[in-house]
């Protein structure tokens, strides 16, 4: 299945600094338009809007599920939010792509991408970096996550967004340090 270099796309909060140093007077909105249930999962939706002033300029949606692996598994109302930040952003027409590229994904909509493509070749080395970190942090997913972000210098929204070699760094660093 398709994976994606999610190092060559901007993350939200880049595009959030970039929204305020160029619209100084800028604010950004949210909210909440839906909360649904889908099944065995809870879904939102949410509506960004961009403003310089009282002028709106662009505006964004996302929808986010509660529960799977990564930010979404405890956090899809934080991360919807995110999102439609992202694509309002996106709307406004800022770059998106580390390259200069304009395309409308966001980094943490193509770590949504890769979470549900998981290359199945990574599947033993993400297994094995699983167990490797529940050991060491067994009560703390936070000292999971900062550790992880610690030692591949990134924000991730799980462990499915890392790269073989950024999995094999960290497996080796606890390894290292047991």
């Amino acid at each position: 299945m398709a994976k994606f270099d999610l190092n060559n796309y901007v993350d939200v909060a880049t595009r959030i600094d970039e929204f305020y140093k160029r619209y100084p007077e800028g604010r950004i909105l949210t909210e909440l338009l839906n909360v649904g249930w889908q099944g065995k999962q809870t879904q939102f939706i949410v509506k960004a809007y961009l403003y310089n002033g009282d002028t709106l300029l662009a505006t964004g949606l996302a929808e986010e599920s509660l529960g799977g692996a990564g930010a979404n598994a405890t956090a899809a109302l934080e991360n919807a939010e995110t999102s439609a930040i992202g694509r309002a952003t996106s709307n406004l027409n800022f770059v998106n792509t580390v390259s200069g590229k304009r395309q409308r994904a966001t980094r943490e909509e193509m770590a949504k991408v890769n979470r549900g493509s998981t290359d199945v070749t990574q599947v033993p080395l993400l297994a094995e970096l699983k167990s490797a970190l529940s050991a060491k942090f067994p009560e703390s997913p936070d000292d999971r996550k900062f550790l992880v972000e610690a030692k591949i210098g990134r924000s991730v929204s799980g462990l499915t967004d890392l790269t073989e070699t950024e999995m094999s760094t960290i497996i080796n660093y606890i390894r290292e340090n047991a």
